[in-house]
């Protein structure tokens, strides 16, 4: 699996290692822009294989991310 976050969330040091718990085989990247501006710096928003993805706490992130791998 491949993630792309931005670089301007707040939390994306969080965000990142929460990801790396729930996905530690995933990919995850760190870009300057995945084409979701002005949600990326308040919400975690992510690419994830090529879909957007965004919610508005990482915890929901998370639990999305693993209901679509079922």
């Amino acid at each position: 699996m491949l993630i792309k976050l931005c670089k301007n969330y707040s939390k994306k040091k969080k965000f990142t290692k929460k990801l790396v718990l729930s996905f530690p085989d995933a990919e995850i990247m760190i870009k300057s822009c995945i084409g979701m501006c002005r949600s990326c710096k308040s919400k975690p928003v992510a690419n994830v294989n090529g879909e957007k993805i965004k919610k508005n706490s990482i915890k929901k992130f998370i639990k999305f991310i693993k209901s679509k791998q079922r």
